[in-house]
């Protein structure tokens, strides 16, 4: 989110002003990870270069293991309800 520390305040990035200046105080503002809006041409006419997006962010390791331990707890679970109706019938 773009910020502007003059203002203190996060500002949308469809608010910020082209030239990357806030619209209430007109200082530069942190752009942070916004991304400028994709265009065709730049300023100059020439045909826009592509530019490489931010690799994903990686998947955190505790995530993982929540899923490790969500998947033995239901399969455990499942063992018991199988148990459970072999030896009610």
């Amino acid at each position: 989110m773009p910020w502007c520390a003059a203002c203190d305040r996060f500002l949308s990035p469809s608010t910020v002003r082209v030239d990357g200046s806030c619209p209430s105080c007109g200082r530069v503002v942190d752009a942070g990870r916004a991304r400028r809006p994709a265009s065709a041409f730049e300023a100059d006419g020439a045909p826009a270069t592509p530019t490489v997006e931010d690799p994903p962010e990686p998947v955190p390791w505790h995530l993982k293991l929540l899923l490790v331990a969500l998947a033995v707890y239901l399969a455990y679970r499942a063992f018991q309800g199988v148990d459970w109706v072999v030896a009610h019938l």
